[in-house]
Formats: C-alpha cells, structure tokens, sequence
C-alpha cells in the first residue's frame, strides 16, 4: 500500500511542477498583436505619411514611415484599407492582391521600400519576442510580376523560363544591437524547374518569426531579380511576446 502511494504522491508532485513551470514561463509574457482595427480610416482610403509625422502606432509596435512631399511619395510604411484587385493604378500601389468577395476590407499595413524600413517597440526596455506575421503582395507589384509595368519585366520572360523572383527578408535586431536572425519569404518564385511551380503569393501567408528571438527592432529588404519590380508588400496581424523581465 505504502508503494502505491509513494507513487501516486511522485506522479502528483512532478505534474505540479510541470503545471508550475508552464504557468510561469506564460506569466512571462504578454502577448502583443499589431491589427491596425484601431487605426481610423474611411473606406477605400488610405494613410501615407503626407501629415508629415513619420510612424504610427498599433498595440505595442512602431512603424516608421518618411514622406517626400517634392516627389509626393513616401518609405516604410503606411496603412490602408482599399480594395482593388484587377486594375494597376496609384491606388493598387495601397491594395492588398487577395481576391476578398466582402464590401469591407480590414485596416492594413503597406511597406514601400526607398530606404530603411523600421519597426520598433513602445516598450524599449523589455523589446519584443516576434511570433508570426501575414504579409501578402500589392496589387500593384502582382499585377507588374504578372503582365510586365512600366520598369518591370513580366516573371518567367517569354517562354516562362526565366528564374525570377521576389523576396522580403526580415532582421532581428536585438537588445545589444546583434543580428539575431533573418527570415526569408518569397512573395514570389519562379525558380523551379518545373514551370508549373512557379508562384506568386495571392492573399495573406503566415510567416513564422519565432527564430529571430529576442529583439528591440525589426527591419526589412525586398530584393528581387529584377531591378524594375515595384519594391511594396503588404503585412497585418505581427504578433508577439512582451518579456516581463
């Protein structure tokens, strides 16, 4: 009797202890979604920077933006709710390339690359623990890899072959300044032998950030392999972790 219960007071005190430490390792942290709901916008409209006060804010992240008003343009981000799937215009350069059948589309954020695009923490002293991200493409940088605009070539050349692609790559920076890790997602490829292979990304992609650690800011570079591919993306719902310590 004295065995069977020695045992079932080891097997009680080890899960105590696994419950406990799950339960702190949770109380850790507090987790931290950037949704742009919060943002005030009318319909099909679209922020860019031209107030000239250089980032806005969603939960606990900043995201930079730098507006040019001699050239009417803007790097970093903005927000935006249009919706415009089919048409290359100024507009698609804010439009997300998801086919959505609704007559509303949710606030999101666009990322327009002339120089360096920044996203930081209210909370500097603690950073964050990025989770996950959707990003997606514009319309207007689809439609270009599709059909060939203006400076850009159609993906695949011709004959369909060519490798071609276009990419963000995101950087960790952490607490001292170090690199803590990159990720890569292709927004579009077309490097496989197979022509049939080929993709670009249409709607929203989770992206896994866990491997980046630690951070105090994040930072962005789109590279394609072609120079005239319009350098835009769009994100939403960029989740992390808030350490407590």
């Amino acid at each position: 009797m004295k065995s069977i219960f020695y045992y079932k007071f080891f097997t009680f005190f080890i899960i105590s202890i696994l419950f406990f430490i799950g339960c702190t390792d949770e109380d850790n942290f507090k987790t931290d979604i950037a949704t742009f709901e919060k943002l005030e916008l009318e319909e099909q409209t679209y922020w860019n920077g031209n107030d000239l006060s250089g980032n806005f804010c969603s939960a606990n992240k900043i995201f930079y933006n730098q507006y040019y008003p001699d050239w009417n343009t803007w790097s970093g981000f903005a927000y935006s709710n249009i919706i415009n799937y089919q048409f290359f215009n100024e507009k698609s350069k804010y439009a997300v390339y998801y086919e959505n059948s609704g007559e509303k589309e949710n606030i999101y954020a666009v990322c327009h690359q002339l120089g360096k695009i920044v996203i930081s923490f209210k909370d500097s002293i603690h950073g964050e623990e990025p989770r996950s991200v959707q990003l997606a493409n514009t319309t207007y940088t689809a439609l270009a890899i599709l059909y060939g605009q203006d400076y850009a070539k159609k993906f695949g050349g011709r004959d369909g072959t060519d490798p071609d692609w276009f990419k963000v790559t995101i950087q960790g920076i952490g607490m001292e300044e170090q690199i803590t890790g990159t990720v890569d997602f292709y927004l579009a490829d077309y490097r496989f032998e197979n022509d049939a292979e080929d993709y670009l990304v249409n709607g929203w992609e989770y992206v896994d950030l866990t491997s980046l650690g630690r951070v105090k800011r994040l930072e962005f570079d789109l590279t394609s392999s072609d120079a005239g591919t319009p350098l835009y993306f769009c994100l939403d719902n960029l989740k992390g972790r808030i350490p407590s310590d």
